[in-house]
């Protein structure tokens, strides 16, 4: 079986040629067994019908015959010629030919006083001389009129006896009529009823013969017969002839026909034959449409294993060209796809990893020697308090806790720093411009525990300040956070920053929206936070930014809500 299951082109031979061999020995044999079976139904048919016609001759040709013997019964002539002392024998001659006209070609009548023939039709034949109580004369004599049949013993042979018909015409002294039928007249009747092929026996109700005909001479048919039927057996076993057995009138004669089988063993050999032909014609068919068929499927299952093995190297330029509409087509077509769209997702990741680069780089370069900028600032304070000077103190506390925060480590952090980064920044910012704008906040309790990069709310109240509250001297922002159920076991987390400025461009919101890095390169605080923020949890988060119908802009942040701090190793989700 493994010589089998190693090779396609093998798996589709055996099956094509366990089908095929399925339908054509089957089929053969169903075909051939069918044809034989009609075949027998209309030969035993054709027989039943011969076999009606060979019967209705003889019970035609036994008919007259007793008619001929009821007749000379009833004649008063005949009957007084087996008188004593009658003297007319002219008379009783034309007598007896006149009534046996009928049967004269193919019997003879005879009258019997007793055992001792006295009158014949027959010309030149000697009277057999019979016993009185010799077993046909005393039947007849039982009969009382009746007729019996039996066989002529002093003409038994082993090819049949001459058939004796008699009857009692008179009593005191008892005289009876007899018709006799020789084997030779019997076979006449027949003549034309039985062709070369066929065979028919004419017995008493013992089988024994009175003629054979045809095939059956040879008395084989006729033996077996009597055999099986002497030992309990169907009467045609072990006979490969056709056997018919049937009454002949209703005075215990039997007729046997005997035809030769429909089929010779010769024809049905050449049947067989002839299946075996169509078997090894299939089997060299199989080979050939296995073979076509094989090369049909292989060839693009080569092309597909080729191909997966230059994309498994490597190579996600590979394509697969089948000129196919059928599955193997649609393979192609799908592996085409497959590997366009793997091909476009690592580059794609490829780009997300130099973005997050040079973020890094950036960040850091904003970081150069962020320990030396906050202890410089921690002295200017000190030295503005020394010497009274508010608002240089607020300026470099607000710095560094800024700073402070930018250099530490974490990524992460409560919403709750985020927005006290903001109010530093913001410190800064109203000294800067001379407190033209002002700043509020508007956050539940429970979601100031929640967790979100840091520096995230920093650059977009910047904007709003630098440039959405540009011109203005009553500037007012409003910081808000709000938590949002999207799903049984899910929350996000809205962050908004609302100012009441000259509002944002529609070139600016749709720069925003496209959340294209290349697009918004310039604006380098919305590129960074869209970015952290889908790097961080996907594609579905982000920013996105509005302008409002009663002047001013609204920027939106989403990311999930999470009162855990996420793994600072900033993995995406």
């Amino acid at each position: 079986m493994s010589f089998i299951r190693h090779s396609f082109k093998r798996k589709i031979f055996v099956i094509i040629l366990s089908v095929t061999l399925i339908l054509v020995v089957c089929g053969g044999i169903m075909t051939i067994q069918g044809f034989q079976a009609r075949i027998r139904v209309d030969h035993e048919r054709d027989d039943r019908v011969q076999e009606s016609v060979i019967a209705g001759k003889l019970e035609d040709a036994f008919g007259a015959a007793e008619s001929v013997l009821n007749r000379i019964g009833n004649s008063e002539t005949l009957r007084n010629s087996l008188r004593p002392g009658y003297k007319m024998p002219n008379a009783v001659y034309a007598a007896l030919y006149d009534i046996s006209s009928d049967i004269k070609d193919y019997a003879t009548v005879e009258l019997f006083l007793g055992g001792t023939g006295m009158y014949s039709t027959g010309r030149g034949e000697t009277m057999a001389e019979y016993p009185e109580n010799y077993s046909f004369i005393s039947e007849a004599m039982e009969a009382d009129g009746g007729i019996v049949y039996a066989m002529d013993p002093f003409d038994v042979t082993e090819s049949g006896s001459a058939l004796i018909m008699a009857r009692k015409i008179c009593d005191d002294p008892a005289g009876f009529a007899v018709v006799r039928i020789s084997r030779d007249k019997l076979k006449g009747l027949l003549t034309g009823s039985i062709n070369a092929r066929d065979g028919f026996v004419l017995t008493d109700r013992f089988f024994h013969p009175f003629c054979l005909i045809g095939t059956a001479e040879d008395r084989q048919v006729l033996t077996r017969v009597r055999r099986n039927l002497f030992e309990g057996d169907l009467y045609n076993k072990g006979i490969d002839e056709n056997v018919y057995i049937s009454d002949i009138g209703d005075k215990g004669l039997a007729g046997i026909y005997i035809t030769p089988p429909p089929f010779e063993a010769s024809a049905v050999r050449a049947g067989y034959q002839i299946v075996l032909m169509q078997v090894v014609i299939s089997v060299l068919l199989c080979l050939f449409v296995a073979s076509r068929m094989s090369t049909s499927f292989s060839k693009p299952i080569n092309t597909l294993s080729v191909a997966m093995k230059r994309f498994r190297k490597g190579d996600f330029d590979t394509k697969i060209e089948l000129n196919r509409e059928d599955e193997f087509g649609q393979l192609a077509t799908g592996f085409n796809k497959m590997t366009a769209q793997l091909k476009d997702t690592i580059r794609e990741r490829v780009e997300a990893e130099r973005r997050v680069n040079d973020a890094r780089i950036e960040m850091m370069q904003s970081q150069l020697n962020p320990h030396f900028l906050y202890n410089t600032l921690d002295t200017i304070k000190w030295v503005a308090k020394a010497n009274q000077v508010p608002e240089v103190a607020i300026l470099s506390s607000s710095l560094a806790a800024i700073l402070r925060t930018g250099i530490s480590e974490n990524r992460f952090c409560k919403l709750e720093n985020e927005l006290e980064l903001v109010k530093n920044y913001c410190d800064i910012q109203k000294i800067r411009f001379d407190d033209f704008f002002d700043l509020e906040t508007d956050v539940p309790g429970e979601l100031l525990g929640a967790y979100v990069p840091k520096l995230i709310l920093q650059p977009v109240v910047e904007n709003a300040i630098i440039h959405g509250l540009e011109g203005r001297s009553d500037g007012h922002i409003v910081i808000e956070a709000r938590s949002l159920k999207t799903s049984a076991d899910k929350e996000d987390l809205v962050l908004t920053v609302t100012d009441n400025g000259k509002g944002i461009s529609d070139e600016m919101i749709k720069l925003v929206e496209s959340a294209d890095p290349e697009a918004l390169k310039g604006h380098l605080g919305f590129n960074n936070i869209n970015t952290i923020i889908k790097l961080y949890y996907g594609k579905e988060y982000g920013i996105r930014a509005e302008r409002i119908a009663e002047g001013g802009t609204k920027i939106t942040l989403v990311l999930p809500l999470s009162a855990q701090e996420p793994d600072n190793g900033g993995e995406t989700v």
